[in-house]
């Protein structure tokens, strides 16, 4: 079963609340006419707001175990910060989430959390950053990349003051729907859903560096949307439509290689993470995880039978975490809606499948993050609507808190 780009949750009732928010402790800017963001020193960081126009070790474990432990402490937030979240990524001490108002039609927003406590710090919105529909976030030192699907574009933000870089955007750089985007070495990297090709940026400047496109690299994205990864000196693209994995030289950006053999069962790769030296791949039509040796292209191992269906990843050094749906019974005999699977690099399987709440009677939002020792992930509870953000702990699989929007 292959899974488009999702429209976003449903609002009920939330959509008709005007896209307006009144927070405490507002900034009115990240430039020198504006005052500067709430020093993150309290323990708990007020929640600010850059407004319109304004600049603003982990241990393997015998056996597979489901966690179904007490909800950790719950976070609640106006509503707007958690509302329609696309993508979400750690930087440093903070977490970033993309939001977009589907349903209203309202344009789009980033949500910034403090990544110790939870609280809201500050929402990112106005003109200047053309977000009218970020899908994809990516860190890179202290600027976070947003590609913006609707406005074939990239934002730039400060990550530590949420004011605005830059905006790269123009014909030149194809950008057609960008769908995935990556950074690593000096350079962004995006994947355009409607053009079948890569644009790879300077990072330092926004100059275009070149666009990869040429039949060969076999990117074939204008019906499901790509997903890249950036790791050392190499760049993979995994192409559903395709049924492919292509990797490219993150300096020359000449061909590699175009991943296809069938023992790799990339039959529909939807998701790719890398880290250390692996390379994990979400094959959704098989509900398998494809584990490759980054530096060479061998295949490792293919990790089947995953307890649901696995359709976003991310990964650290130890292993990968998966947000998956179309749950089944885990081990508790309950039957959660949704999950978040946990898959050793060591052992090549499955050390956790976590069903408690939130993920139970759950829509996870697709989008999930590492970092810092911790596992994010986006969701909204199917009955209530209710938008949520979830931190496990990478170490052991525990509920930290629930962020409510």
């Amino acid at each position: 079963m292959r899974q488009p780009r999702k429209a976003g949750p449903v609002l009920a009732g939330a959509c008709a609340v005007a896209l307006a928010v009144s927070l405490p402790g507002c900034v009115t800017g990240g430039g020198p006419a504006g005052a500067a963001p709430a020093a993150r020193t309290s323990g708990i960081a007020a929640a600010t707001t850059v407004a319109p126009g304004d600049r603003g070790t982990r241990r393997d474990h015998p056996r597979v175990a489901t966690v179904a432990r007490r909800a950790g402490r719950t976070v609640r937030v106006p509503w707007r910060a958690l509302a329609g979240a696309d993508a979400v990524a750690a930087a440093g001490n903070a977490v970033w989430v993309a939001n977009s108002d589907h349903e209203a039609g309202g344009g789009g927003w980033l949500s910034e959390f403090d990544a110790a406590t939870g609280a809201l710090i500050r929402i990112v919105a106005g003109q200047r950053y053309a977000l009218t529909d970020p899908v994809a976030l990516a860190v890179d030192g202290n600027s976070l990349w947003v590609a913006d699907g609707n406005g074939d574009a990239l934002t730039e933000i400060n990550a530590a003051t949420g004011a605005l870089i830059r905006v790269v955007a123009g014909q030149r750089y194809a950008l057609a729907d960008p769908a995935a985007i990556a950074a690593g070495g000096g350079d962004v990297w995006a994947a355009s859903a409607g053009a079948n090709s890569v644009t790879e940026i300077d990072a330092a400047t926004g100059a275009l560096v070149r666009v990869i496109s040429a039949p060969r690299y076999r990117l074939n994205t204008t019906v499901y949307p790509p997903a890249i990864a950036v790791a050392g000196n190499r760049v993979w693209v995994a192409d559903g439509n395709a049924g492919a994995l292509t990797e490219i030289d993150a300096t020359t950006g000449a061909l590699i290689r175009v991943i296809t053999a069938r023992r790799y069962q990339l039959n529909g790769p939807d998701a790719i993470a890398v880290a250390g030296d692996r390379a994990w791949v979400v094959d959704v039509d098989s509900s398998a995880v494809t584990e490759i040796d980054a530096a060479t292209g061998a295949l490792i191992r293919v990790i089947p039978s995953l307890p649901n269906v696995p359709f976003a990843i991310a990964a650290d050094r130890a292993g990968a975490w998966l947000v998956t749906n179309l749950g089944v019974k885990a081990v508790d005999g309950s039957r959660p809606d949704g999950s978040v699977a946990e898959l050793s690099a060591a052992a090549g399987r499955l050390v956790r499948n976590i069903g408690a709440p939130p993920f139970r009677s759950a829509v996870p939002g697709g989008a999930i993050a590492a970092g810092g020792g911790a596992v994010w992930v986006t969701g909204s509870d199917f009955y209530g609507y209710r938008h949520w953000l979830a931190e496990l702990s990478a170490a052991t699989g525990a509920l930290v808190r629930v962020i409510v929007g």
